[in-house]
């Protein structure tokens, strides 16, 4: 066994493409070793701007030997009495090419068959990896990839260089004009020369002698010592996010931390946008002191050992400068203008070329809205007028056309400034919530309010014209507006009739082009809203049987079909739960083409177990119905359970399918019913019974 090195060096890749890379490599190797049967003790995956690393520890050697058997005609008809070889036999030998006498007689499935028995070896891993390895880089995901010269080849940057080594032997194979070898690259700056890989398992410790350090892990704890120590230092707070740490870690291959500083006056600027312009833009890790007061300081990281530090800083603090200057221009400018002004110029921003501009939306938002507040008891109808029509407002300030992703911030930030309401002012902001699947939620009810009436907007709009998000593409991030939408709902226990909310947004979009009918956006979007609610709670590890079992009900209130999850997953006894699920699933292949509607004639009754059935069912039911009216989910769930023995014993006893059509008709009447009710809590035919644990 040898340990193997792939190393794939190329330009600087954006700091977002190496991670879905890094991991799209171990995939593709992991499986496609499984594949070729060649064994090893274990992967390390690494990924810096200029390569994407697997190292692969405990090789094999060669391919695992298999043997494989194929079988022929039954040997009766392969051989006579004699046992000589008959057609047969001698047509099978040369159809697997090998020669009659090598047929063997097996038994499979209790008949005597001839087969062949065939014993790959394995091959050598040097040769299957040389095959393997140029398919396996070409796969590498994504999310653009470029082509460059005059080749078809495609990756996410131009590709420089290739490592492939088995031990102290390189793999050989030519991919994009780049042959492999045994020649790495050190830091662009302070290294020089090729790398010539000497040793796999002392790869790492080679690479950072060149300056090059490849362990995401060894970088962050660089980035992090040097946090710590200019807060040390300083006695300041550094204001430092994963993601953005995350980010500088897939930018710097030797991560260098040094501190700028910038004038007082921009501290005068909002927070966001201070933050915005150094995070987002600059990749600096802002300060603030130990209250939360910021300071006119930040931390970046250079990708390099500077000879000069002063310099680097000085560099790093114009560029910043300049940023914040532009910003307080703007702000100063935007202050002058009212936000009511800036509504009043929404007509001329398109929202979509089939579904009207700005203004419409904020009118359409203003509808929902308002059957929102309305179902939910809320006499929020001044503010949510108000909270409409300055949402989108800030879309047309200088701040957000140069930093948009302060929308719904510096929304809020200006209608504070000219006296709007704070709650008003608050929902502008909040409007926009969740920016992405799992990011903040609203926490003002109005906010609520005003970010699902936007996103279910957006929603039926777009649906309603069929602009429908198909495999991987999703241009206006329909799959994200729902999800926000299901995860605002749970979150603030709203109970929202979809349907008649689906009719309000249909019916006001009266600028749209092309629409589809009400039934079929009706049936579309309730799919598509289900199958977000199913990956979102399996995502969080909700129990995928019981999931599936309330979808009917999700697509009615969102809310409730969670209500109905909850008590599914919380009820006392799950292996009562799956006992009555046993019961219930020949309950519903008898009847499931049955309707429940009908007199059942106690006087056809054979069994005493058919009474007894008959007699919990009609004791129960009420109490069922109305713990359902009331949303009381346990209780309900309660009631079914106690239906377990008696549908077992009915089953012991009484025989559904006779030939006495009356006596057949009341049985499958009496089941019916029950099916009927628990089919009023859960689709629990969707449930896979050995699933349940």
């Amino acid at each position: 066994m040898r340990p193997f090195l792939l190393e794939i060096g190329c330009e600087e890749l954006p700091a977002r493409f190496i991670k879905p890379a890094k991991v799209g490599l171990g995939r593709l190797l992991t499986e496609g070793l499984a594949s070729l049967r060649i064994g090893h003790s274990g992967m390390r995956l690494f990924g810096t701007p200029r390569r994407i690393v697997a190292l692969v520890e405990g090789m094999e050697e060669k391919q695992t030997e298999t043997k494989t058997v194929k079988f022929g005609p039954p040997a009766a008809r392969a051989y006579d009495a004699e046992g000589k070889p008959l057609a047969a036999a001698v047509g099978f030998a040369k159809s697997q090419g090998v020669d009659v006498s090598e047929l063997k007689v097996r038994k499979k499935e209790q008949a005597d068959l001839i087969c062949v028995e065939k014993v790959e070896t394995g091959r050598s891993t040097r040769d299957v990896l040389a095959s393997f390895l140029p398919d396996a880089i070409a796969r590498i995901p994504f999310q653009k990839r470029m082509k460059w010269g005059k080749g078809t080849f495609e990756f996410g940057r131009p590709l420089h260089w290739i490592v492939a080594l088995l031990g102290d032997e390189v793999i050989p194979f030519e991919i994009a004009g780049i042959t492999s070898g045994n020649r790495s690259k050190g830091h662009r700056f302070l290294s020089s020369g090729d790398v010539v890989i000497t040793d796999v398992a002392g790869y790492v410790d080679q690479m950072r002698e060149r300056c090059i350090v490849v362990d995401e892990n060894e970088r962050m704890a660089m980035m992090t010592e040097a946090v710590r120590s200019i807060e040390a230092r300083t006695g300041a707070q550094a204001i430092a996010d994963p993601d953005l740490l995350e980010e500088i870690e897939y930018i710097t291959e030797y991560p260098y931390g040094l501190m700028g500083a910038f004038e007082e006056e921009y501290l005068d600027l909002p927070e966001a946008v201070l933050v915005n312009v150094m995070k987002g833009h600059q990749r600096y890790i802002p300060l603030e002191k130990p209250k939360g007061i910021p300071l006119p300081g930040f931390i970046f990281f250079a990708n390099t050992r500077p000879l000069t530090p002063s310099q680097v800083i000085r560099g790093n603090e114009r560029v910043l400068r300049a940023r914040l200057a532009d910003a307080k221009f703007f702000f100063e400018e935007d202050k002058l203008v009212c936000l009511d002004a800036l509504y009043e110029r929404l007509d001329t921003v398109k929202f979509h070329m089939r579904l009207g501009n700005l203004k419409d939306k904020t009118e359409r938002v203003r509808r929902i809205a308002d059957f929102l507040a309305s179902v939910l008891g809320l006499a929020f109808e001044a503010k949510i007028d108000r909270a409409a029509r300055l949402m989108k407002a800030d879309l047309l300030t200088h701040m957000v056309g140069e930093f948009p992703e302060l929308q719904g911030a510096m929304g809020r930030t200006y209608a504070e400034l000219q006296g709007e309401d704070k709650g008003v002012a608050q929902s502008i902001e909040e409007h926009y919530y969740p920016v992405s699947t799992d990011a903040a939620l609203p926490e003002s009810t109005l906010g609520s309010i005003m970010a699902l009436a936007d996103k279910l907007d957006s929603l039926i709009a777009f649906f309603s014209v069929a602009l429908i998000p198909t495999g991987n593409l999703d241009p206006f991030a329909l799959r994200r507006q729902a999800i926000g939408c299901i995860r605002i709902i749970i979150d603030k226990a709203f109970h929202i009739p979809l349907r008649p909310l689906f009719e309000i947004g249909y019916g006001a979009l009266t600028t749209a082009e092309g629409k589809v009918s009400f039934q079929t956006l009706v049936e579309t979007l309730s799919e598509f809203i289900a199958a977000r609610f199913r990956f979102l709670l399996m995502e969080e590890g909700h129990n995928q049987e019981f999931v599936n079992a309330v979808l009917p009900f999700v697509i009615e209130d969102i809310y409730d079909g969670c209500m109905r999850l909850k008590a599914l997953e919380t009820q006392e006894s799950m292996e009562a739960f799956r006992r009555l699920m046993v019961g219930f699933k020949r309950v519903y292949n008898i009847t499931k083409s049955i309707s429940g509607d009908g007199a059942i004639d106690p006087a056809l009754f054979k069994h005493e177990e058919e009474g007894d059935l008959h007699a919990l069912l009609e004791a129960r039911r009420d109490a069922f119905f109305a713990h359902i009216q009331a949303r009381q989910y346990p209780e309900a769930l309660g009631v079914l359970v106690d239906f377990k023995e008696t549908i077992d014993r009915y089953f012991d006893k009484v025989f559904v399918m006779v030939d006495d059509e009356k006596l057949k008709s009341n049985r499958l009447l009496l089941l019916a019913k029950i099916k009927d009710m628990f089919l009023m809590y859960g689709d629990f035919s969707k449930i896979r019974v050995e699933e349940l644990s």
